[in-house]
């Protein structure tokens, strides 16, 4: 009886540990600074401003598009066969994500059609404890490694350091773990010829700063 409760309990302590480690992975016995997060992507989420049936979707997923380029026609809900069709064009140089709609289905008005990725500004957000926040400042350069690539270092810049402490972990109520607090800071990477993705896990060395 008593076994069978116990056990999810040990499980939901494990994973409350596992996601505490991976916020803040900070230091070992040398006293390095390596805080882990994942690489995000700007994304904008197209679609037709009046809706209507689809003519025509003119990509699919994980195509290039360049700034103004038409992704989908649509025909305006209520018009005549005379009518000027509505363009949906790229916001930017990027890469589609989804394609939430095909030829001949009918459009709602400002629903996402087509989510396009900017995948040459690429950010990656992490979250530093407060008793090492004020070694940090903005343009100061890291290096970054992901798994995908063990042998091979980028470089991070911090573009924004948040001004107010965020408490972790956020599940936990306790007045000890209360008192542990972070800092989200964003880093921006540079284009990595596709290499860097959105998603992808990323550590940040904050021992070592780049010169």
């Amino acid at each position: 009886m008593h076994e069978k409760r116990f056990i999810p309990i040990v499980i939901l302590l494990v994973l409350g540990l596992s996601g505490v480690f991976y916020i803040l992975r900070s230091s070992t016995a040398d006293n390095k600074l390596v805080a882990s997060g994942t690489i995000e992507a700007t994304e904008s989420r197209v679609g037709s401003t009046v809706g209507g049936r689809v003519d025509a979707v003119l990509v699919r997923e994980g195509d290039a598009v360049r700034a103004g380029q038409v992704l989908v026609e649509v025909h305006p809900a209520g018009s005549g066969r005379a009518a000027g069709r509505e363009l949906v064009h790229a916001p930017f140089n990027g890469v589609v994500l989804y394609r939430a709609i095909e030829p001949g289905e009918v459009a709602s008005p400002a629903t996402p059609l087509i989510t396009v990725a900017d995948l040459e500004n690429l950010t990656l957000t992490v979250y530093i404890a407060e008793d090492r926040y004020g070694l940090l400042k903005l343009e100061q350069e890291y290096p970054v490694t992901v798994d995908s690539y063990p042998n091979q270092v980028f470089t991070g810049t911090i573009s924004y350091i948040a001004d107010q402490a965020e408490f972790t972990p956020r599940n936990v109520q306790t007045t000890d773990n209360r008192k542990t607090t972070v800092f989200a800071v964003k880093l921006d990477l540079p284009p990595s010829d596709g290499k860097l993705k959105p998603g992808m896990p990323a550590d940040v060395h904050f021992d070592e700063a780049l010169p």
